[in-house]
């Protein structure tokens, strides 16, 4: 993995590291540094990340399928023109991944390239305008998608998508696209590393139920707080060696409250928009992660294993707030558990140096 920012670098990294069919071999800063590590690990793929300016990995990309053939380079980016596609659709690239698409779309681009099979043809030869819609529908981009960056209409789109169907026998949906009705999906895999053990804490209702779902279906350990004095004493949860999240669903105030006494960090689902003032009092009651209720399914795993490995989630918007968090959260005066109570672990302290947009989504940034 290349990328120039620290703090998206080792975010992705521990988020990676948490998954079993992933196994991150190196990461480096500079285009420069990529090329030995490649030739040293021989990795699968390569994870190069473009930034507002991805052109600027051209020539990291040229060297890397020089000098180390048969590598799938995937290139995320934060923007780029039709003339900049232009640029890189030649560079030997095995995928093309916006930052939009988040984290899911990103995963769902990496499972879908087998090892080296991304360089197989068994079709017709294709034209260069095929290549391009083939590269980006590889790396899960729509046909809406595709005829933006193109500059050509979604029936023209359509028109090249069915020819490469035709010269290669047919391609598996665009990465990230949902089963078609009774088909069985994927299953989420198993985590690793130190289990994290999930909280739900809120209001019984809709929005609970799909992110008690949610955490169940992602095969995380989860319990229902009824209250949290109750939740501390239960046995197994007292022996918990891994991190503790609370999942607070449109908290009240004692509810916050509540859990910042026991030391507990937590993530919060709400429905309503958190303005600055709110954002500030939250991460200085221990709320160091925000999902939208709408985006619980595709935003609230990664954001909680996140947070559980001591990062802060928060809009990119919210641009300050960390430190002012960090401000009111030093003159607390919440006590944390001693050394010798049989309290469940809670995370570890937020790392310090703010929050860059990493995928943006609507609400969230991962950084």
């Amino acid at each position: 993995m290349c990328s120039g920012d620290q703090l998206r670098r080792d975010a992705l990294a521990a988020y990676l590291g948490t998954l079993p069919d992933f196994t991150l071999v190196g990461r480096v800063a500079g285009g420069t540094e990529i090329i030995p590590l490649a030739e040293a690990q021989r990795p699968d793929i390569v994870l190069l990340d473009g930034g507002p300016r991805p052109v600027d990995r051209l020539p990291a990309l040229r060297t890397l399928h020089e000098r180390v053939p048969g590598i799938a380079a995937v290139l995320v980016y934060e923007q780029l023109s039709t003339a900049e596609f232009a640029t890189l659709r030649d560079a030997g690239l095995a995928a093309l991944v916006p930052y939009t698409h988040g984290l899911g779309g990103l995963l769902a681009v990496l499972r879908a390239i087998p090892a080296r099979s991304w360089l197989a043809g068994n079709g017709g030869p294709l034209t260069a305008r095929q290549r391009e819609i083939l590269l980006l529908l590889r790396s899960g981009h729509q046909v809406r998608e595709i005829a933006d960056l193109l500059s050509i209409s979604e029936g023209t789109v359509e028109n090249h998508r069915r020819r490469v169907y035709a010269k290669l026998g047919g391609l598996p949906p665009p990465a990230g696209a949902r089963p078609a009705s009774g088909e069985r999906s994927a299953e989420p895999p198993l985590p690793v590393g130190r289990p994290v053990l999930a909280v739900a804490v809120g209001t019984t209702g809709p929005v609970l139920d799909r992110v008690v779902t949610t955490l169940i279906t992602h095969r995380l350990a989860v319990v229902r707080e009824h209250g949290p004095e109750a939740v501390a004493q239960v046995h197994w949860l007292r022996t918990h060696r891994g991190p503790v999240v609370r999942v607070l669903v449109n908290p009240t105030v004692d509810q916050v409250q509540a859990g910042a006494a026991l030391g507990w960090t937590a993530v919060m689902v709400h429905d309503q928009p958190v303005d600055r003032r709110g954002i500030a009092e939250a991460v200085a009651h221990g709320i160091h992660g925000m999902v939208a209720s709408g985006d619980v399914e595709h935003q609230l795993v990664p954001v909680l294993h996140l947070v559980a490995a001591g990062y802060i989630v928060l809009d990119p918007t919210a641009s300050g707030v960390f430190t002012d968090a960090l401000t009111g959260r030093s003159g607390s005066a919440s006590a944390s558990p001693s050394a010798e109570s049989a309290s469940p672990s809670p995370a570890p302290a937020p790392r310090a140096g703010g929050l860059g947009a990493l995928f943006r989504v609507p609400t969230v940034a991962f950084t």
